[in-house]
């Protein structure tokens, strides 16, 4: 093999795939083929496992995530890192760039936005209304978005049914340590945002590993701890996860 041609072939260290080193135009095809919901799902996937801690996300961790398979998620990673979205690291770690940070931020805030109105607003079941959300996410455009944003951020029409409904069901601070639950509905005073941002939104599944004298609790969200007031901890409604 010549090493001055373009479509060299190198391993990168900490990555068990051939990658090329320079990409010409008809290299890899399978690896080219990745298609826009796939990327935007794995910089969502990114976005939220760079937000549960500070060590940078790892591949072994985003395949977990996904629950896809390593070798098939190595071949996108490459792709996605050659289009300026992620760095890869010798020790597997993955960095998101700025191009990739700004897209997944999009594609995660989106999936938030929808979940909520299709559960708080629709009546859907929050489970359902984060899967609905999925799907969605890749397709709405960026004014409907907006539009929607304001709808769920801003205060309800007096008498929302929606509001009536779910008043009279369970807060975190009423369970004990150790209970797995499912979030129903999230009303904050001033709006929500920092709790979805957190991953705290309906249709997620939590786990309280702590509640303090004072009523506050300590949440598990997807393998991440998180300190709530008992005034934040009241406004998230919930039912026992199955």
């Amino acid at each position: 093999m010549n090493p001055g041609r373009s479509e060299e072939i190198g391993r990168r260290p900490g990555i068990n795939v051939l990658v090329p080193y320079k990409f010409s135009n008809n290299a890899f095809p399978n690896i080219m083929s990745m298609s826009s919901s796939t990327r935007e799902d794995y910089l969502e996937a990114l976005c939220v496992l760079s937000r549960k801690s500070p060590q940078l996300p790892t591949v072994s961790d985003l395949a977990a995530y996904l629950s896809v398979n390593a070798s098939e998620l190595q071949e996108h990673l490459v792709h996605m890192e050659h289009d300026g979205d992620i760095q890869l690291l010798p020790d597997e770690g993955i960095r998101l760039t700025g191009k990739g940070l700004d897209a997944g931020t999009r594609v995660m805030k989106k999936h938030q936005v929808l979940a909520r109105f299709l559960s708080e607003v629709l009546g859907m079941d929050p489970g359902t209304a984060s899967d609905e959300a999925c799907v969605l996410e890749h397709d709405i455009s960026d004014e409907t978005y907006e539009r929607l944003d304001r709808y769920v951020r801003g205060p309800r029409r007096k008498g929302h049914k929606m509001h009536r409904g779910r008043l009279n069901l369970p807060t975190l601070i009423q369970f004990p340590e150790g209970t797995d639950l499912k979030v129903l509905y999230v009303r904050c005073p001033g709006g929500c945002e920092r709790l979805s941002d957190m991953g705290i939104f309906p249709g997620e599944r939590i786990k309280i590993i702590h509640t303090l004298n004072n009523k506050a609790v300590v949440v598990q969200v997807k393998g991440c701890d998180i300190a709530l007031s008992p005034e934040i901890a009241s406004c998230i409604f919930v039912e026992k996860s199955e």
